[in-house]
Parts: C-alpha cells; structure tokens; sequence
C-alpha cells in the first residue's frame, strides 16, 4: 500500500496549484472599461477577472481586449460596461487539475490567460502563460546548474570542432537547445525571419496618434513599433494603450504615440532562432522583442506566444513542462523542511 499513496502525493505535486497561479484581479460585471482599466493600472495587471451579481465567473478582459474591442471600436471606455466587450464564460482549470494538461490547454487554444477556480467554482487564481513559461525555464536552468559540469563540457568541445558553426555552438550551450530538440523530434528551432514572414506590419511614425496605432495594434494582434527615418525608437503594446492612455483618460486622436512609447526597446536580429528568443525574453523579463535586421531597417515584432506556437506543438511543450515539474519534485523533496520558510515569504510577495 505504501507505493499508492507516494503516487498519489507526486500527482498532487504537479497540480494546477503547483504553477503558483496569481491571485485574481476580480472586478463587477457592471463596471466600466476605465474603471477596470484603472483597477489594473494600479495593480500592474493585464487580466480582470469579471464577476456577476451573485458573484460567479462571469467573463474575463485582458489588456488585448481593450484596444481590439474598446479602442478600435471607437468605444467611450468612460460608458462602456466591461459586460459588453469581455470574453463571456472563458474556459477554466481547477486548482485540482493537472498542471500540465492547463499549460497544454493555454498552448493549443493561443491562450495567454486561464482563471483557475476551486471545487466550488469560485475564481482563486490567473495562470499567465508567459509566466508560467518563464517559471518552467527558470526550474530547468537551475536543474542544470545542479547536473554536472560534465555535459557542457561535453557539449564546448563538440562546439569547437564545429569551428564554423560557432552560432549553431552558441544554440547547443543553450539550456533549452537540447531539451527542446528532443521534445520538437529533433527539428531545428526556426528563424525570427520564418515567423515574421507575410505577417501584417505595425510600424508607426512618432507622430501617429493612438486611435491610429490602436486600429493598427488591433487589427494585426501586435504592438506597435515607432519608427523615424527608418530606425526604430520606441515601441507601444496593449499594456501600455490600457495604462498609459486609457487609465488616464488620454484623447487618443490627440495624443501622439511618441509621447506615451516606452523609448529605445532592444531589439534582434532575423537570423535569431525562435528558441534564443525565448531565451532572451526569459532572461530579460519581455514580452515582445522587435526584429530589424543589421542595417537597421525594421522587419516587425514577435512575442512570447509566437516563439511557443513557432516552437512544436503541444506535445513538445508537454514533456517540456513535465520535465520543468520534475526538477520541482527534486529539488523540492530533497530539502522540503529547511526550504519551506524560505519558499513561503519568497511567494508571499506576489509581482
């Protein structure tokens, strides 16, 4: 008997509660888009969670859905109830389901936002993909600091007598390279230039004002990138058009989207793959990277989704996450009472 019960704690682990989903940013089916705006500014989130009268799940807005439904549609946020342009009834995990099955759920549908409920079905959490991805990307890393040395050595070497292929070297370092080949059944990482190929451009001049820059945000699912004379100087997403203009109440026709852009974004080159891009925006906190080739001429913007979606399919991301939980299970049993207090005020801060 003792074999079921160890196997049911480990399926306990890796439960939907495991992902440390953030605490829900919950507002009334009749409030207004600038108040929930407002309520999220202030918070720094990019999701509420909208309840009805009776307190039930009655829909969710993310900062996306504020631009495509509000801003593009020419809609006073001032007047206009977040009942009529939230995603009514959204999909749900429970805290109980299995963490990865969610995480795969999020990947297949182009989620970026998934509430979680309890057994009651009341909201208790948000899982974000990005972080999510973010946190599974960190366990993995820190699992192979642990590993021995052996294998990157292993790897440098191979790398050497490559000689020629020192970026292909440089991908093989990664931590993700090897992982991710086996999950994606050994096909090479595409290239930033593959992903952005036929896709709808967002480039703005400094002085295009934000009705503009939202209609075009809206229309091709993507933030905004300033361009003058050709280089690239600032960049404006969905979360910034929701705290930055809508918050405070800004006159979109007349403000300029030079005076609101976040300046001087980094950016990448074309010939990056999709796996050092994720790697870059893990190890930079982004969410979107700008692509501009080396003369400087501007080719678009990627986000976090577009590397998960260019990088397999589900199934890759599965044993990904699968192998992210395990590095949890190790490390977590390995020390369980001299990490607890630690763990506990680390989490408590919620960002």
């Amino acid at each position: 008997s003792m074999k079921s019960t160890t196997r049911s704690v480990k399926m306990a682990d890796t439960t939907v509660l495991k992902l440390r989903p953030k605490a829900p940013m919950i507002c009334h089916s009749s409030d207004t888009v600038l108040g929930v705006s407002q309520m999220l500014a202030s918070k720094r989130g990019d999701a509420a969670i909208i309840t009805d009268s009776s307190g039930g799940l009655a829909g969710i807005i993310t900062d996306t859905d504020v631009t495509r439904r509000v801003v593009a549609k020419k809609l006073p946020p001032s007047s206009t109830r977040v009942s009529d342009v939230m995603t009514a009834n959204p999909t749900c995990v429970s805290s109980s389901d299995s963490a990865t099955d969610a995480l795969v759920t999020m990947v297949e549908n182009h989620f970026r936002h998934l509430p979680v409920t309890d057994d009651n079905g009341a909201v208790v959490g948000v899982l974000d993909i990005a972080k999510c991805l973010n946190d599974a990307i960190t366990k993995l890393e820190k699992q192979k600091d642990k590993s021995s040395s052996a294998a990157e050595d292993a790897v440098k070497q191979m790398a050497s007598l490559q000689g020629a292929g020192g970026a292909q070297a440089a991908a093989l370092q990664q931590l993700l390279g090897p992982l991710l080949s086996q999950a994606f059944g050994g096909q090479s990482s595409p290239t930033l230039r593959t992903i952005l190929a036929g896709k709808l451009s967002t480039i703005a001049s400094p002085g295009t004002n934000l009705q503009e820059v939202g209609s075009m945000m809206a229309e091709a699912r993507k933030a905004a990138l300033v361009v003058d004379n050709g280089k690239l100087i600032g960049i404006f997403g969905f979360k910034d058009m929701m705290t930055r203009a809508i918050a405070k109440e800004l006159p979109l026709e007349l403000t300029s989207v030079s005076t609101v852009m976040t300046p001087n974004p980094e950016s990448v080159s074309p010939d990056t793959t999709v796996l050092e891009a994720l790697q870059i925006m893990h190890d930079n906190r982004f969410l979107t990277l700008p692509v501009c080739e080396d003369n400087g001429r501007v080719l678009g913007v990627v986000d976090v989704m577009d590397c998960v979606y260019a990088s397999g399919g589900a199934d890759g991301w599965r044993s990904i996450f699968a192998s992210a939980m395990e590095c949890d299970d190790i490390t977590d049993t390995a020390s369980v009472h001299s990490t607890h207090k630690s763990v506990k005020s680390v989490t408590g801060g919620g960002s």
